[in-house]
């Protein structure tokens, strides 16, 4: 599951609740070496032309397709993306920022931020698992169903780090 954060040069962090999940090309199993079966990287995916997208479009699920997908499969559960997933992934992604923040802005820079992508994993018992951090993280549109999720959380992260940067130089304009 990818989701992006990022941090500003005030030390703010800001987690972006939208996100989607990678699937792979083939059917996981622990037999098969192949790599398009363990890695759900898409640049990796793309390459297996044979079956890349043959169960969803761009080997991308959105979270309310994921949600529709355990409703499905796993009704006796109840499991809830946003309370059993997103609250994890959240707090995980938390940390990893407390570790680094002291690192993220040597210069002291003002009005900047750093973006971060975040992949983590579901294993088979529904727990999640942070499997790394990215700096500069990819941000294609893999299907027509997820467009929007890039476009908004850009949208989201100027608004936090540019408006109050230009509503201050308006502001210094309207009174001169």
């Amino acid at each position: 599951m990818r989701i992006w954060a990022f941090a500003t040069s005030n030390q703010d962090f800001f987690f972006h609740e939208v996100g989607y999940l990678r699937t792979s090309s083939a059917e996981y199993t622990m037999d098969n070496s192949d790599a398009y079966t363990h890695l759900t990287n898409n640049c990796l995916q793309l390459k297996n032309k044979d079956t890349y997208g043959i169960h969803e479009e761009g080997n991308t699920l959105s979270f309310p397709q994921f949600q529709a997908f355990l409703d499905e499969s796993f009704p006796e559960l109840g499991l809830d993306v946003g309370e059993h997933f997103l609250a994890r992934m959240k707090d995980l992604a938390i940390d990893c920022f407390l570790s680094a923040k002291q690192a993220l802005n040597p210069s002291k820079r003002r009005n900047g931020f750093e973006l971060f992508g975040f992949d983590f994993m579901i294993d088979e018992d529904f727990r999640t698992w942070l499997i790394e951090a990215n700096t500069n993280p990819y941000l294609g549109i893999h299907n027509k169903s997820m467009k929007h999720i890039p476009i908004e959380m850009v949208d989201n992260l100027f608004k936090i780090v540019l408006d109050p940067v230009f509503d201050g130089a308006t502001a210094a304009t309207d009174e001169q």
